[in-house]
């Protein structure tokens, strides 16, 4: 187990525990901003992970050099099953848990085994991490629904932190001609990009014919990826991971977002998106449909039809006042999610684990 301290200096720190971290990860974004929020009130901390990408050491620690005290508060980010987190469950600190939601293991299994394992024991061991929290909370009220589910008597609900200056810088821009359709996420199977690929092709064979399809996010496994790729007709290109600011360069090229993902904690690239005034065709899955609300051109009902998404894709192309009116009421969903009114409910969140 981690080491512990003594509070001599009676300040209380408040580190950011996560079972894996990486450059590209929603969670581990969301760890770091939650680490600047409160270290600006003084509630200075680090951010620790179980398993550290090495892309991602410069800003996140192992979890081995934690150095915590009684009275200090570790917010557990979870998001899959990690034995070293469950060790601090019973310690003197002070915990409070966060929900960012666990991929259900069934969508892992074939591409990723080791994957659907941690998914698998994070969901069955949901309950038992809610009873040792002082505080708990989702990222959307579907997630805290969970956390209900799993013997929460009250889940808070404190959204993604969409810090705006990240967005500013511009990296490369993608290469080619025709209107870009942007698909953001993970090349996992709940992500769908089948769907969204079977999506493009419907639209570049019957309405867009120069359409192109920039999907950006690493892959689960390499034989998920040649799955994708083999997948992937004329006009779809792979990116992989990129870096914030060739990322933001995408979102500046684009002219819809796409997403035919079947599960959803809360969705950033929405957020993402409607900073960059790009509009957003998408399935109303998981947490998404609270993040998008009526800014969002949602894709139906279950099942999710390709067709009626390339009609959907071609209007949010083709026609200017659609394209306005989306973008102003994407801007009215940012406020929602303004970062002054976050940052207010991440702090309140950690004073209640504290008192609590």
């Amino acid at each position: 187990m981690p080491g512990l301290r003594s509070c001599a200096s009676g300040l209380t720190r408040v580190h950011q525990l996560l079972s894996a971290a990486g450059p590209y990860d929603a969670v581990s974004g969301q760890a770091l901003a939650w680490q600047r929020v409160l270290a600006q009130r003084g509630l200075a901390g680090d951010v620790h992970a179980v398993y550290r990408d090495p892309r991602a050491a410069g800003e996140i620690r192992p979890i081995e050099q934690l150095d915590a005290a009684a009275g200090d508060l570790l917010v557990l980010h979870y998001s899959a099953h990690a034995p070293r987190l469950r060790e601090l469950l019973d310690g003197p600190w002070r915990l409070a848990l966060v929900h960012h939601n666990i991929t259900p293991a069934r969508y892992l299994w074939h591409h990723g085994a080791f994957a659907a394992v941690a998914c698998a024991l994070g969901r069955r061991e949901l309950p038992r991490y809610v009873e040792a929290a002082d505080a708990v909370a989702g990222v959307s009220a579907f997630n805290a629904r969970e956390l209900e589910a799993a013997g929460a008597e009250q889940a808070d609900v404190v959204p993604i932190f969409l810090d705006p200056g990240r967005l500013s810088a511009r990296g490369r821009t993608p290469t080619g001609d025709g209107p870009l359709v942007l698909v953001v996420g993970r090349l996992v199977p709940n992500k769908r990009h089948d769907l969204a690929i079977e999506s493009f092709a419907l639209l570049r064979r019957e309405l867009e014919p120069r359409a192109r399809l920039l999907c950006v996010g690493e892959a689960l496994s390499g034989e998920y990826r040649e799955l994708v790729e083999g997948m992937a007709g004329e006009g779809v290109t792979l990116a992989g991971g990129l870096s914030q600011p060739d990322l933001n360069a995408a979102y500046a090229s684009a002219l819809v977002l796409l997403s035919a993902s079947e599960h959803e904690g809360f969705c950033v690239p929405l957020l993402e998106a409607f900073a960059f005034g790009v509009p957003v065709v998408a399935r109303p899955a998981g947490g998404m449909p609270e993040v998008g609300g009526d800014a969002v051109l949602w894709a139906g009902e279950e099942p999710f039809d390709p067709a009626v998404a390339a009609e959907l894709l071609h209007a949010a192309i083709s026609d200017s006042e659609l394209r306005a009116e989306l973008a102003d009421r994407g801007q009215a969903r940012l406020e929602e999610f303004a970062p002054e009114r976050v940052a207010e409910r991440i702090v309140a969140f950690a004073e209640r684990a504290l008192s609590g």
